[in-house]
Order: structure tokens, then sequence, then C-alpha cells
């Protein structure tokens, strides 16, 4: 369909595709928040650029990107399904932050009867890790 009214309106095919590069760009953006995280895991910095820390109990602060992948993730502090608790998670790692564990997937404490969308059952006779 052919516009030839000097409008500037967005056809639709032009549309799709600068969406479509919104979202590899909001992918990306992602993906190198999560290499942040990862090096904070590793005993490195945060997402914020701050030292990264274990042990600081249930009310350690969360940084911006944590609460993020929380909200993404919808992760609550009590499983909805008490089969998928995160202390029976594969990602689950217990005792990181005293008497409320750590995750794989985000920063900062995560309480063992809490719960969110990436669940993955441990193996069967494995125990969760811990941090040490």
């Amino acid at each position: 369909m052919d516009n030839n009214n000097g409008s500037k309106l967005l056809g639709r095919r032009r549309t799709l595709q600068l969406l479509g590069a919104s979202g590899l760009a909001a992918t990306g953006l992602l993906a190198l928040g999560a290499c942040k995280k990862d090096e904070g895991a590793a005993g490195g910095t945060t997402g914020t650029g701050t030292a990264a820390t274990t042990g600081g109990g249930c009310n350690t602060p969360l940084d911006d990107t944590s609460k993020t992948m929380r909200k993404t993730l919808q992760y609550k502090d009590k499983a909805d399904d008490a089969a998928k608790q995160c202390k029976a998670c594969a990602q689950y790692n217990a005792k990181a932050f005293g008497d409320c564990g750590g995750c794989k997937l985000f920063t900062g404490p995560v309480k063992p009867e809490g719960g969110c969308l990436s669940f993955a059952p441990l193996a069967p006779g494995a125990a969760p890790a811990t941090s040490g």
C-alpha cells in the first residue's frame, strides 16, 4: 500500500523492524548485566560497581540489577508451590547469606522457602550447594 500524501507515518514492516531491533538490544543489555552479576558471585563487583557481599543475612541490600532480575523471574519470599521452593532448586546456594541462601541467577539473599519461574529441580540425591 503506497502512501503518497507526504505523511511520515511508519509502515507496518518498518515498525516491526524497529520493535525487533529494540528487543535484541534489550536482550543484549540483560546479557551484559548477567555477566556483571557473575563477576560479583566470583568475588568481584556487582552490577553497581560495589564489592559483592556474602554473609550479610537476609536483609542485605539489593542492587538495581538484582531487583530487576527478581521481578522478571517473579521471585517471591514464599513459593506458591511447596515442591518448587528455592531450597530444592539446582540454582540455590545454601547459607550464602547467613540464614538465607543465594541464587546463581541473581545476587542477594534468597529465602529457602522462596520461589521463582526458573526453578530447576536438584538431581535425585543431590544436596544444594553451600558457599564456603
